[in-house]
Order: structure tokens, then sequence, then C-alpha cells
């Protein structure tokens, strides 16, 4: 049998073959033309949806002091940033935003990003190096995963949430003179947690530095929204404007003595635009509102609305996995299968995406569903009874 022909990259033939096994498989992805109307509505397609995809956990993109901060901001500042931090300077208002972020953090310093894939993939190079070992949580997200791959440390990833396995790794590279342990703290696929605190323990007594991602956990979680990992003692703490702050952008909080070193070193800070002032002003107000009676009402009525959602789905007979979070993926298994279930549900007025592979691993397709503060007990409702007989229309 002749071999089978390698095709080049670049060229047009594997470009169509990628595609046309993608769509063959239930695996391709295509864009679909949205217009927001509220955190809880959308018209996706030209059909009026409930918007259960959003990670827009608190429903803040929407809230008038976000926009008119970063209208605000636009005025005083102008439209963009113009360079770099460290090539145009920075306005005085972002040093006063991370000083209001480190305070709400818990934390002595800390430093904004452009986004959460931009820092996870800027900041993990910045602290290994291929002299380095890396111990990552299995299903952490792409973009750790790709930060740890661009350091060129080796990079060793544990069974999920399993403590033990993350010891044993450890111990068999006890001799490595720099090892850093990373994970999620809510793990965005499959709305777990992680323990903090279990991986700080491990971390200090194995000499190693600890990173967490709070990204899912900000704004939600915690003191005042501050998140899962602020009681971890961690070195570094991610956690993203995007999700639960309604907004944009990313930061770490940190030392003083780790932000001046990844003012030099983080190649996504030295290398990018700053934020447009508009964004940074539309931060600002998410951070402040954080410790306001309003956000803790709202977060109390996500959680509540999260176990009415979750405690249905098991009544069921249906797997919403680890799930303890306002990420609730209802697992299907097929490709296929979930994507009908999802078509179903967007005929019926609901958007929830079905989530496939390499996203999720094969045969652990599911509808991931994202619950946020301003859905209603009415339209949770409406999704428990929609989404059960769209499964049981599939069985």
């Amino acid at each position: 049998m002749a071999p089978k022909k390698q095709l080049n990259p670049l060229s047009p033939e594997f470009v169509h073959d990628f595609l046309a096994h993608a769509e063959a498989s239930n695996l391709k992805r295509t864009l679909r033309r949205m217009t927001p109307l509220s955190p809880r509505k959308v018209i996706c397609d030209g059909r009026k949806c409930l918007n259960f995809s959003s990670n827009d956990y608190m429903g803040l993109t929407f809230h008038p002091a976000l926009k008119e901060t970063a209208i605000e901001w636009i005025g005083r500042y102008g439209s963009g940033s113009g360079a770099s931090r460290l090539v145009s300077g920075t306005i005085d208002a972002y040093l006063e935003l991370e000083h209001e972020i480190a305070e709400w953090k818990h934390s002595e310093a800390a430093i904004v990003l452009g986004s959460g894939y931009m820092a996870n993939v800027g900041l993990i190079p910045a602290l290994a190096d291929r002299k380095a070992v890396i111990f990552a949580d299995k299903l952490n997200h792409a973009s750790l995963n790709a930060g740890c791959q661009l350091s060129g440390a080796r990079f060793i990833r544990y069974q999920h949430n399993d403590m033990e396995h993350l010891r044993k790794m450890i111990a068999l590279n006890a001799d490595n003179p720099v090892k850093i342990i990373i994970s999620d703290t809510v793990f965005s696929m499959d709305g777990d947690i992680a323990d903090p605190e279990a991986l700080a323990r491990i971390a200090h007594d194995n000499d190693c530095l600890l990173y967490l991602d709070d990204a899912h956990a900000t704004g939600v979680f915690g003191e005042h929204g501050s998140g899962l990992a602020e009681s971890s003692s961690a070195h570094i703490i991610m956690s993203t404007f995007s999700k639960g702050m309604g907004a944009y952008g990313a930061c770490a909080v940190c030392s003083d003595e780790m932000k001046n070193y990844l003012i030099n070193r983080c190649g996504s800070f030295i290398y990018s635009t700053a934020l447009p002032p508009g964004v940074c002003g539309s931060l600002y107000a998410a951070v402040k509102l954080m410790r306001t009676e309003e956000m803790a009402e709202a977060r109390r009525r996500l959680l509540a609305n999260v176990d009415v959602f979750r405690n249905a789905m098991h009544a069921a007979g249906l797997d919403t996995g680890g799930s303890s979070t306002q990420i609730v993926p209802v697992i299907i298994g097929s490709a296929d299968k979930a994507l009908r279930i999802s078509s179903r549900l967007f005929n019926d007025g609901i958007l929830a995406v079905a989530i496939r592979p390499p996203t999720v691993p094969v045969g652990k397709a599911r509808i991931r569903i994202s619950l946020n503060a301003c859905h209603t007990t009415e339209d949770i409702a409406f999704l428990i009874e929609k989404l059960i007989a769209a499964v049981r229309a599939e069985d």
C-alpha cells in the first residue's frame, strides 16, 4: 500500500480536507450573528433568545455604572492608549485602577493585562524556562496550557484535582530547582472547583511557586466577589474582567516585587498596547461595584438559581459532572446528539451552545449552561422544561 500523502498545511488542499473532516464529524465551528439586548436576552441569527451561554455571570455588561464610567474616561483620556505602558507612559487613572484591584483582592500589587489568554501566555513564560518543571491540572484552560508550552519548561499534567497524583509527580522531580504548580480555580467546561488551600500547602511543602487562574470565580465567589484564590497565598493570581466583571481585560495580583519583575519580563505586557481608557473605566466601575450590597444580593440570587437548576437536572437523571458553580454542563456524549439538542433549544428560544471535542474529551460533548444574576425564576423554569424535553426527544 502506498504511504499516505503528506499535505502542506498551508496548501488549499489541506485547508479543504480539514474543514471537510470537521464538518463530517460534527466538529466544525461557525460564527453566528448576535445582537445583545440585555444580560438575559439576545437576537441570534434573527431569533430572540434567552441567553444561557454567556460568561456575563453578574449581568454587568449593561450596568449603567460601567457604561457611564467608560464614556467618562474616553472623554478624559481619548479612545485609545497609543502604545504599551512602557513606551507611552501610564495614565494616572490606570495606576489608581491597579491600586483598587489590589485592595479589593487583598494583595500588595496588581498589574492589568490585555485579556486572560494574553495574561497566561505572557506571565507563565516570564516565570518558567527550560530549567523549570510545571505541574498543571489536566483540565486547565487552553490558555494555561499554551503558556506552559511557550515557556519551554517540562510540562507535567496531573490527574484532575488529584492531590495525591500531584504530590507523586513533584516527588519524582524533587531535585529540580524551579517547580511551579498551575491550576484554574473554577474549571470552565465542567463547573467544578479546585482546592486552592490544598494546592498552597503542597506548594509550600515542596518549595513550588503557585499560579492560580481565578477567571471564572472572580465576581461570583469570595468576599465581595474577589474570587476563590485569595485565601491560598498563591504567588500569582490571574483574574479576568470579561466574565463576572462584565467588561474586558485581565490582571495579575502579586507582591510589589513580583509586579516589578513582571513589568520587566512579561512579554504580553511589554509588547502590547495598553487597554483603551474606556475599557479601563468600565473595569474601575466594576471593581467599585463589587463591594456594594447590590452585588452581594446579586451573588446570592445567582447561586440560589444555580441550585434550583442543578437539582432539577439531577432529579431528571441528567449528568452535570462535578459542577458546583454557575457553570453547569449537561453531559450528552456524542457531538452530533449535543448539536441536535442545542438546535432544539434554539428553536424554543434558548441559546445554549453544544461544547464538542477538542474542547472536551471525545464522548463527553455537552450543553454548557451558564447562569447569570439577571436570569429570573421564570427563565430558569423555562430552561429546565425545554432542556429536559430536548434530551428526552433524543433518547
